[in-house]
């Protein structure tokens, strides 16, 4: 049976003070421009943690941006749909991205995450120029850079959540910590 989708439970779920910036639906480069100076205007009392939750931002937004399962179509343009979350706690903001994945590649994305996360900062680094020097296709999927740099940027371990919604897709989501 169907559960029928109540607006108002998603508002009251979604309704907190802390939310900075709340968003589900495609992810475009112009919708990523206008996050940007959201960031950089709530941010702007805090610059140091603000230059880390942009560069944290734009990685993180660039895997949905990139690699989500989800795509709606209006017309002949395709784009990538996912959330993305920004709250402020009183010692950290919190940057929540999440998308669906296919179910074949979720395994190796979770396992590559948990890697990231018991290296220490010297190890990432390395992890990192490791990863640069291995051909594009090679290291397009995976723990691809950007979530090696939101490690190393953040100071913190990636929080990766997975839930599967059906045979094909699991719906992945990464947040990550950065502290004011």
């Amino acid at each position: 049976m169907e559960h029928e989708f109540n607006l108002f439970d998603y508002y009251t779920l979604t309704s907190h003070k802390n939310i900075l910036i709340s968003y589900k639906g495609p992810v475009t480069d112009a919708l990523m421009a206008e996050i940007v100076k959201d960031i950089r205007g709530k941010l702007s009392s805090n610059p140091k943690a603000g230059k880390k939750l942009f560069a944290i931002f734009i990685e993180l937004s660039q895997n949905i941006l990139y690699y989500s399962a989800e795509v709606v179509r209006f017309g002949e343009r395709a784009d990538r749909v996912g959330t993305i979350l920004i709250t402020e706690e009183a010692e950290f903001y919190r940057l929540a991205c999440g998308n669906l994945v296919d179910n074949g590649y979720i395994g190796e994305l979770l396992e590559s995450c948990q890697k990231i996360n018991e290296m220490d900062k010297d190890e990432l680094r390395d992890y990192k120029r490791e990863q640069r020097s291995l051909p594009q296709g090679v290291r397009s999927k995976g723990a691809g850079i950007g979530l090696i740099q939101a490690a190393l940027t953040s100071g913190n371990p990636l929080h990766i959540e997975s839930m599967q919604v059906d045979d094909n897709f699991t719906f992945f989501s990464l947040s990550v910590t950065i502290e004011k």
